[in-house]
């Protein structure tokens, strides 16, 4: 019996060696990542970093972070960022933000608080470190923009999967529960009854086509990759009694205005329609005309129709209803 215990005091002194040292290394690691941020003109600032986790995991704490771009319009800081990695598969890491979080935009800064916001990432094991699978879960999130005011999620689920047979291609989910909107927003809308509820669900689904791989090598240009086109497959916002289904698909056109076609499926669409009204540029006369359209198309049933965008406009048949969206990326 004595080799057996020498045989596991060996395996766990040799265990304990690796993970101090890679306990060690991930210290290292992030320090040089801070250092090599500031070399580039970023702000990377942290109170405290931190390895535990022994004997299965590499837990890696930041406390009083403060990160900014060269231009100080983007900008994060957070009471505490936490990574943790099992020690036998660096590869997939999980991120926790528990805490309050800001997020600085050149429209001003949104406070994030959460019961609940952790991320899991993997990453290819090649020497660019692809990204493989990204996915985001919360609960409870309170958002409170400088622009737009609070707003709240109560359940949050997102995942970004890379595709297996195209690299430059990923795939998109999002479900989210209990949305509500900022009142600056709905106000701005006009006062719709839809606007007397929360929002029940919004599910989004896409293919999204981007112009290059996202790994380690093309996050650290100055350009990062953007997609150039997607395919929204059917996605679902549930909000005041009313159902919209979406799909089409849409890319980037030569003005800079989004080119393609979108798909619309409305169930108990006139609510939705008054808050089309608040938002579009269109004359009373040319409102009209579109809602006897929409009247005869529906048949008293869903409404079924598609806006197509081109030359910088947006139409729903013959009917120009307004500027194409600029494209977002």
């Amino acid at each position: 019996m004595k080799w057996m215990f020498k045989f596991v005091f060996l395996a766990a002194a040799l265990w304990s060696g690796y993970w101090y040292f890679g306990a060690r290394a991930q210290e290292k690691m992030y320090a040089q990542l801070l250092n090599e941020s500031r070399a580039q003109g970023w702000t990377a600032e942290s109170r405290n970093l931190g390895v535990s986790g022994f004997p299965n995991r590499f837990d890696t704490t930041l406390t009083g972070l403060n990160f900014s771009d060269p231009s100080g319009r983007w900008n994060w800081s957070g009471e505490e960022f936490q990574i943790k990695a099992l020690s036998y598969k660096l590869n997939h890491i999980i991120m926790a933000w528990p805490g309050e979080q800001v997020l600085g935009t050149p429209e001003g800064n949104i406070t994030i608080n959460a019961d609940l916001l952790r991320a899991s990432l993997i990453m290819a094991p090649t020497a660019t470190l692809p990204l493989s699978r990204l996915q985001i879960e919360g609960e409870g999130i309170a958002l409170d923009s400088e622009r737009l005011g609070p707003a709240h999620i109560s359940l949050l689920n997102a995942a970004f999967f890379q595709n297996e047979t195209t690299p430059t291609k990923y795939r998109l989910g999002v479900d989210m529960a209990d949305i509500t909107p900022p009142q600056s927003l709905t106000a701005r809308l006009g006062g719709s009854p839809i606007f007397t509820s929360a929002i029940d669900s919004l599910k989004l689904s896409a293919l999204l086509d981007f112009d290059r791989e996202i790994d380690r090598l093309a996050l650290q240009n100055d350009q990062p990759p953007v997609p150039v086109s997607m395919e929204i497959e059917e996605s679902l916002l549930i909000w005041g009694g009313s159902k919209l289904a979406i799909s089409g698909q849409i890319s980037k056109g030569n003005n800079g205005f989004i080119e393609g076609q979108l798909d619309f499926d409305v169930q108990n669409w006139q609510p939705m329609f008054e808050v089309f009204k608040q938002a579009s540029n269109l004359t009373t006369t040319e409102l009209l005309t579109l809602k006897r359209a929409l009247d005869g198309a529906s048949g008293g049933g869903n409404l079924v129709f598609s806006i197509d965008f081109a030359n910088g406009e947006s139409r729903i048949g013959p009917i120009i209803i307004g500027p194409a969206p600029v494209y977002p990326f």
